[in-house]
């Protein structure tokens, strides 16, 4: 299967960087105009799933209008997880498509009567996976909403989208935390310093960076950026490279994005604006025997496979990735 309802939601939460969205969400509660659509653009790993979470408890709750009480039924039953009324929809894996039968679904449990009495909530993350069929099912949906039936689509950019779904809804784009925000948030959580690379690879996503840091992302990172400079220098190393890029992929090929995106700056003498500072030594010497020329193509052509291994995901990653890097060297 290429997509799954997903039953179990996140534990509500509303993050800092996105409290000037809630309050005016409260603001629609309380005076009971809530729309029937809401589209969210955040990225993921920026508390967008905790948000949408929060919104639909406080809906769903029977006792307040813009915050829930945390004691009735439908509360307990939210904080359980196990809410009848609650649907989640995303894709099984990050760039599978949302077919039209995980469309069909939601659409018949937003029909259904609610089995608490209440309204029904339908979210739907990474909506810019619908695939054509799913999307259009999903558009008639969103032009006669069901009575008493919301949905919340989570996307990370309005671009990959539909017009005519963008239309259909009340549209909220999340205000991205400045460094220092989401710095200070991500070490009080870990409760540890982190360097300031962590936090801007991760540019607006604190949830994603915190979990960068935790799982060993850093040391990760470096063994990517390493490995493929000394194969940029060398011309050797071929399938070293190779393997550590499959090992941490699909992030390691954004972090060689950021990467030779520095060696740009470095070579038009914008030093001050490069991400990694920890590793400028590195950066000077790509940037030292790739021209300018030749450093656009190959971020070009590496964002180009990142679309096709997306979109492809039958692909071998590994020769993929062995043939972009063969190319550095023609």
């Amino acid at each position: 299967m290429s997509e799954t309802v997903v039953a179990r939601h996140p534990a509500p939460h509303v993050f800092p960087w996105f409290n000037t969205v809630w309050t005016h969400w409260q603001q629609l509660l309380v005076t009971a105009r809530f729309p029937h659509a809401v589209l969210l653009a955040a990225p993921p790993g920026s508390g967008r799933r905790a948000m949408a979470s929060h919104l639909a408890k406080v809906r769903l709750c029977k006792q307040q209008a813009d915050q829930a009480c945390g004691c009735c039924h439908s509360c307990q039953l939210f904080d359980a997880r196990n809410h009848p009324d609650m649907h989640w929809l995303m894709p099984e894996k990050p760039g599978k498509q949302i077919g039209i039968d995980a469309v069909r679904k939601v659409q018949r449990q937003a029909m259904e009567t609610s089995q608490l009495g209440g309204a029904r909530f339908i979210v739907i993350e990474r909506v810019e996976n619908l695939g054509e069929a799913a999307a259009n099912a999903l558009l008639k949906s969103l032009e006669e909403p069901p009575e008493g039936c919301y949905f919340v689509l989570l996307t990370a950019s309005l671009d990959s989208l539909l017009a005519t779904i963008i239309s259909r809804c009340s549209v909220w784009k999340a205000p991205q935390p400045d460094n220092e925000t989401a710095k200070h948030w991500i070490e009080q959580a870990l409760k540890r310093t982190v360097p300031e690379h962590a936090v801007t690879l991760y540019r607006g996503a604190p949830l994603a960076a915190r979990d960068f840091v935790e799982s060993g992302g850093l040391d990760h990172h470096h063994a990517v950026i390493n490995g493929f400079a000394t194969y940029v220098k060398s011309r050797s190393g071929l399938f070293d490279t190779s393997e550590v890029l499959v090992a941490h992929y699909p992030a390691s090929l954004d972090w060689l994005s950021h990467f030779l995106l520095d060696v740009l700056k470095w070579r038009q003498g914008a030093k001050h604006a490069i991400l990694h500072r920890h590793h400028h030594a590195l950066v000077a010497e790509v940037a030292n025997v790739m021209a300018t020329q030749h450093v656009h193509t190959q971020l070009r052509q590496l964002h180009q496979l990142q679309r096709q291994l997306q979109t492809h995901t039958g692909l071998n990653t590994e020769l993929v990735l062995s043939q972009w890097l063969l190319s550095i060297g023609e």
